[in-house]
């Protein structure tokens, strides 16, 4: 017995000091049975700790306190993927866009004139003209002769004998010929009066900037937009002014790869009002869009990606369009690679995209581009009708690496344009309204309004 205890004892002063302040229910078993039987008189058995119900548990979170995600992301922004994560969605808002495209010389009518030109003649009997054309003879009286015939002469007695003979006159005969004078009449004709101006043509590089209510995160989504350019081009044209642009432009986008890319396609439909003869109504190129996340951090909604943007020249107003030289104004396919990144905050974002358009015909313009943009989720209400409202504002730098000459048949000027803009957020709906505005001259246009419409699905 003592032998035993004696062991115990050693044992239990060569455990470390972190194992002597361990409770009993934590010791080895053998330990235990040891102590408890040799080393220390008989105890009942240690009860853990209750804890108090009225605190929450410190080992668990308080359900009550959203997590970072949760904080940005209402479950109304977004839907869980198979695999558990959150796919892609709208931790950040759209950028708006801002891009017209390039501008195009041409000869137009910008007017007409009145001009005054003879259409024919018309005659009139202003009096007449007496003729002689004959005679007629007329008997003014008889002469009377007398003759005494001979003696002797065969039966004569040598009686008188009268002779009587009419006295005729010729009258003239006359006629009256008309006089007619001739006057030549005029007509107002309309002269067409045409100027050279720089336009943009409605069909091209309208509608295919990754910007154009669009960011670098792959979504699920349907949308429609409106755009509306005051005056574009009145900068470049101070004597004939610019000319009204209004665009509507549909998509969709749908993501793949668990939300890491996403492929989309949009169609704008353009109405240009200018000078007679240049307005016109077309649809746009189609665009095809790739999208890949190769950074995608599901818990904080940061992310890096790349795409490519291919647009096709279906659009209208091909040939038609038609340069100061005669020549038909070009047609490209266009190629725009781009890079993007998102960087998500506690109540807000930062985004920013560069991007490069390179046309497959040289007489278009090359043009690099970079956007950046921010927002602040100003408010939020999950369980409400209206569950966001973010303030948003976006500055945008156009630059082409030729057709910089503006005297030259297509111009393509330096453009730096400033968006402001708000979003509000119904669930899955995102309604978006801003304007954007030059500040960099020759001014493209003098201001442009816009609104989106974003369903999510």
């Amino acid at each position: 017995m003592q032998l035993r205890m004696k062991t115990a004892v050693l044992a239990f002063s060569l455990l470390p000091a972190a194992a002597q302040a361990q409770p009993l229910d934590r010791l080895p078993a053998s330990f235990i049975s040891v102590f408890e039987q040799e080393a220390q008189p008989k105890q009942p058995p240690v009860v853990p700790k209750q804890p108090d119900p009225k605190l929450p548990d410190p080992k668990l979170p308080d359900p009550k306190t959203p997590s970072p995600v949760d904080r940005l992301l209402p479950p109304e922004f977004g839907r869980l993927t198979e695999a558990g994560g959150f796919a892609a969605r709208s931790y950040n808002e759209n950028f708006d866009g801002d891009n017209i495209g390039g501008f195009y010389r041409r000869t137009v009518v910008v007017g007409y004139d009145p001009v005054t030109v003879p259409t024919g003649f018309t005659q009139q009997i202003v009096g007449t003209t007496q003729r002689q054309v004959g005679t007629t003879p007329r008997v003014i009286g008889f002469n009377r002769t007398i003759v005494i015939s001979q003696e002797g002469g065969s039966g004569g007695s040598g009686q008188p004998i009268v002779i009587t003979t009419p006295v005729v006159v010729q009258d003239p005969v006359f006629v009256l010929d008309p006089v007619i004078a001739t006057t030549q009449t005029t007509g107002t004709v309309y002269v067409p009066r045409t100027a050279q101006v720089l336009l943009p043509a409605a069909s091209r590089y309208s509608g295919i900037q990754i910007t154009d209510n669009d960011s670098p995160r792959p979504t699920d989504r349907l949308y429609f937009g409106y755009q509306f350019y005051s005056n574009a081009g009145y900068s470049l044209n101070p004597d004939t002014g610019g000319s009204d642009v209004q665009r509507q432009m549909a998509g969709f986008e749908y993501t793949l790869l668990d939300g890491d890319a996403s492929i989309g396609m949009r169609l704008p439909y353009i109405q240009q009002y200018g000078p007679v003869g240049y307005a016109s109504q077309t649809v746009g190129d189609l665009s095809v869009l790739f999208k890949y996340a190769f950074y995608n951090d599901l818990e904080t909604g940061n992310l890096a990606s790349a795409g490519l943007v291919v647009t096709t020249p279906t659009g209208g107003g091909g040939g038609d369009v038609i340069l100061l030289d005669g020549s038909a104004a070009p047609h490209s396919t266009l190629f725009q690679p781009w890079l993007g990144f998102v960087r998500m905050f506690d109540a807000g974002y930062v985004q920013g995209i560069t991007n490069l358009i390179v046309p497959t015909d040289s007489r278009d313009p090359t043009v690099y581009g970079a956007s950046l943009g921010v927002g602040y989720f100003a408010y939020q209400n999950p369980t409400g009708i209206l569950t966001g409202v973010i303030p948003r504002a976006e500055v945008h730098l156009r630059t082409p690496f030729n057709q910089r000459d503006p005297n030259g048949l297509v111009y393509f000027p330096d453009q730096v344009n400033v968006n402001g803009g708000l979003t509000l957020r119904f669930g899955r709906t995102a309604l978006n309204a801003g304007v954007s505005v030059p500040v960099v001259g020759p001014r493209p246009w003098a201001v442009e309004a816009m609104s989106f419409l974003n369903v999510s699905f």
